[in-house]
């Protein structure tokens, strides 16, 4: 407010407007009166309403700038929201991508290494057992038993020619749990390859007979494929009671059924 001799100049915020005022802030009904009859100084209101004019649109030009600033600062939270959106989307893609693609191809790569380190782990095994052979139903003689001689006795009952020329790495029993009416298999390592084959087709073809048994003989298999080879030997007898030539060999990692010299199927 601004004083003008005796009287004030008062500009009230609600209406914006201007008013002279008395001491007690009580609009001066005469106030044109005052102007009128000289007993205001003009010169010094119209310095006092250029001042307020000027201080007036300093108020304006803030509040603009402010103004200014909230709609720049608005923009910017726009423009900040927008690229957070775009990230989220980004991000959802990637994850569906993950979900759909990477995760299933990296399952598909994991499971494709695994069976390659199986398949190289049951190769190698195979490799370091190819040499042997397993003979069931073997009797045992006596404890202290020379087991290269018990299997050399059984050999004589083949048709094997000069078998006592077979050479062996070593000959033994298996230390497994045996019934009181089954003897432990022998597991025999020969020297030559050549000896180890004649023998498991001769036995394999033959009808050697042993305390009222007959003498088997099957290469020596790691344990998983062992527990194949077991698995199959009933569908193998069922498919020979049918009267198919069935026979289970092994083709490389895998034990097989093969029927006619064909692949079986299992259904």
């Amino acid at each position: 407010m601004f004083l003008i001799s005796n009287l004030k100049l008062h500009m009230f915020p609600a209406t914006r407007g201007l008013a002279i005022v008395d001491d007690n802030n009580a609009p001066c009904i005469n106030a044109q009166q005052y102007i009128m009859a000289g007993s205001v100084d003009l010169d010094k209101l119209y310095t006092m309403l250029t001042k307020l004019d000027t201080d007036m649109n300093k108020r304006f030009d803030g509040l603009s700038r402010q103004l200014n600033d909230v709609q720049d600062e608005i923009k910017t939270i726009k423009h900040d929201v927008a690229e957070l959106e775009s990230g989220l989307k980004y991000t959802d893609e990637e994850v569906t991508e993950l979900k759909d693609n990477t995760v299933p191809n990296l399952k598909k790569e994991l499971m494709e290494k695994i069976e390659e380190l199986q398949k190289s782990r049951l190769e190698s095994e195979l490799y370091s057992k190819k040499a042997n052979l397993l003979f069931f139903n073997v009797p045992e003689v006596t404890d202290d038993e020379d087991t290269e001689d018990v299997l050399r006795d059984v050999l004589s009952k083949t048709k094997i020619p000069n078998y006592q020329g077979i050479m062996f790495v070593n000959v033994h029993r298996l230390p497994t749990k045996a019934t009181t009416n089954q003897s432990k298999p022998i597991i025999a390592k020969f020297v030559r390859m050549r000896d180890r084959d004649l023998v498991l087709d001769t036995i394999t073809k033959s009808d050697v007979h042993m305390k009222g048994k007959k003498i088997i003989a099957v290469p020596h298999l790691p344990v998983s494929m062992q527990m194949e080879r077991k698995r199959l030997m009933p569908i193998r007898k069922q498919l020979k009671a049918e009267g198919k030539n069935a026979k289970i060999r092994v083709s490389g990692t895998k034990v097989l059924i093969y029927v006619n010299n064909a692949v079986w199927n299992e259904k």
